[in-house]
């Protein structure tokens, strides 16, 4: 299995669908709904004929009790973007665990861009002290997230569709959970915004490359933004791939 070239093509259809169904079951729902989103995962796996992906969710049937259906969308998406990014499958690990023994920090990831997700996304992964558990394209749909998943920390973009930021800060500073961590070059630090998002609670504001297709956020903000992350949980600020 491990080592096995797949389609570049297939894999490319494969990858939203299956973030699309995983972010489903993160979403919650019943028992019924958890067995509806794992049995359609099932189906993807298989299509695309990534075996460990397969093997992985064998194992959760019948659903072992607790089951944690954050954690695991978080998982089977986490493998399934590294299996896609080498272009083989790979085998399946287990996320670590944050080296101080506490449970990874359930984090949402807010920004319309989709591009900019999956950056941003990446640049958590270096940590294992994160968990990236739902996303969200806009501000209204962040709020339902944060309802539903009362997530430990928020990383926020300002300019967003439905929308923005700072709405979204003012509607989580009522009744929202966690520590919210705006990145956006629209809240320039020391800025305007970047002064009101603090003054409605955000622990930090980072700045991202201008540009909706930056790719050099993991390696020029990476660092910066796990930083930040870090410190708005009450983590030492070194951690993961420093």
């Amino acid at each position: 299995m491990s080592g096995r070239a797949l389609d570049a093509e297939l894999l490319s259809f494969f990858l939203p669908e299956w973030e699309a169904e995983a972010a489903r079951l993160a979403a919650g729902g019943d028992e019924a709904a958890q067995r509806r989103s794992l049995d359609a995962l099932r189906g993807l796996a298989s299509g695309a004929e990534i075996e460990s992906l397969r093997g992985a969710l064998r194992a959760l049937d019948p659903l072992p009790d607790p089951f944690d259906a954050a954690a695991t969308a978080a998982a089977l998406s986490a493998h399934a973007r590294a299996v896609v990014a080498a272009g083989r499958d790979l085998p399946f690990t287990e996320p670590s665990a944050p080296a101080d023994g506490r449970d990874a920090v359930r984090t949402l990831v807010v920004d319309d861009s989709a591009m900019m997700r999956r950056l941003v996304r990446e640049s958590l992964a270096a940590d294992p002290a994160f968990a990236v558990v739902a996303e969200a394209a806009d501000g209204r749909e962040a709020l339902e997230r944060i309802a539903g998943q009362s997530p430990e920390l928020i990383l926020l973009d300002i300019e967003m569709p439905v929308l923005d930021g700072l709405g979204v800060l003012r509607e989580w500073a009522l009744s929202g959970t966690g520590a919210v961590v705006v990145v956006s070059s629209a809240a320039v630090p020391g800025g305007e915004v970047a002064t009101e998002a603090r003054r409605l609670g955000a622990s930090a504001v980072v700045g991202k490359p201008s540009g909706a297709f930056s790719p050099d956020l993991g390696e020029r903000q990476g660092e910066a933004i796990r930083r930040a992350a870090r410190r708005a949980v009450g983590l030492p600020p070194h951690g993961g791939a420093a």
